[in-house]
Order: structure tokens, then sequence, then C-alpha cells
């Protein structure tokens, strides 16, 4: 027996379908297979995340997947997330091809035909897509933003009901237990929108010296 394919594009799954008498399709003329094409923001996604090492991974994997992982395997953590940042790309194309289908079905006068096929479809709804700012590789210490306090400076801010304890890495924000590459990315995490996150912090100008005397 042949191994199955754990990135099946779907392609099989549709064939054996055919094959089972569940949807009979019009006929129609053969067309030559279209090109495939490439995200350029999917693409630039994927470079950079195969160039990242593996802290950096695991944190890409977090808002990829809406979870942590503990593995430090850059080759697995590479494919998997690069393999769900093409579903997400998939899921976000669905629709549109869906459209297309449903036009090229009443062309072909099959689209109540084609409609009941749908019906028997799980739900194709598009994914989120992760924040862009997950797959912005840490500056270096020199091209360090003076706007941001040393490392281990400790910056608080009071939203609704709450202070909130944000401490500044070499590579980085920790809030709680989880790092963030950019402040907006804490203020997102903080408030469920987007932020500019030097404005939510009060940052919004160079730290002077003397306030980093006073708040190390």
């Amino acid at each position: 027996m042949a191994p199955s394919n754990d990135l099946d594009d779907g392609g099989g799954a549709a064939a054996n379908e055919i094959g089972r008498g569940t949807f009979d399709p019009c006929p129609m003329p053969t067309a030559p297979t279209p090109p495939i094409i490439v995200d350029p923001a999917l693409a630039a996604r994927v470079s950079r995340v195969e160039q990242m090492r593996p802290h950096e991974l695991r944190e890409v994997y977090r808002h990829t997947f809406g979870r942590d992982t503990a593995s430090g395997n850059r080759a697995w953590l590479v494919r998997a997330i690069t393999t769900r940042l093409r579903e997400i790309d998939r899921s976000h194309q669905m629709p549109v091809a869906l459209a297309v289908a449903r036009e090229l079905a009443k062309d072909f006068g099959c689209e109540a035909s084609f409609a009941s096929y749908l019906e028997t479809l799980p739900p194709c709804a598009p994914i989120p897509r992760p924040a862009e700012d997950a797959f912005e590789r840490p500056r270096a210490a020199e091209g360090r933003d003076r706007r941001i306090p040393p490392p281990g400076t400790v910056l608080v801010r009071h939203f609704g009901d709450r202070d909130y304890r944000v401490t500044v890495t070499d590579d980085g924000f920790m809030l709680g237990r989880h790092r963030y590459r950019s402040l907006s990315a804490v203020a997102k995490a903080i408030t469920g929108k987007h932020w500019n996150g030097y404005l939510f912090f009060g940052l919004d100008r160079a730290v002077p010296s003397s306030w980093l005397q006073g708040h190390q």
C-alpha cells in the first residue's frame, strides 16, 4: 500500500469522491493546467522563517498556531510553520476559487448539481493570518531603537482595571510568560486592537539618559 500524503492539497480526496459517484461533474472541455500563483507576501514570510533560529521559530509558532511549543527541533519547526502558512493562504484563496467554480457551473448548466456537491463539503472560512510583526527578526543591539529602554527595564502600563508589567529583553519584550518581538504586539495582546507600541507605552520620543538612570 502506498504511503498516505499528510500534505495532500485535497485533489486526491476530490478524485475519490468523483469515483464513488457523490458528484457527477458536467462534461467539460479539457483545459490546460493553470500556473501556480505564489503570493509574494507568503513567499517572503516563508523565506524569513527558513532563516530563523529555534527560539525565534518557537515565537512564530505561537503566533501561527495560537499555542506554545517546547520543541527545539529547527527542521520540524520550519516545516510545521511553513505548512501552516500555506494552509492559511489556501483558506483565503478558496472563497475566490469557489466563486469562479460556481460561475463555470452556471455556464455549463450544472449549477444545481454543483451547489448540492458544495453542501457536502466542510466549511472553508479563511483562517486568520498571524500579525506581520511576528515575522520580524530582532534588531541587533547596535541598531536598537533609542526609544526602547535597556534590557531589564520594566514598563508599567495601566489599561482597563489593571496594571501590565512588560520587561524589556535583549531581543524583545516579556509580558507574563510570553515573549513579543515588538511593543505594538504587546499593546495588541493587552487591548485586542492595533496600537503604535511606542505611543501606547509613552515612548514615542527617544528615552533620555536621566530617565534611564532612574528606571533601570
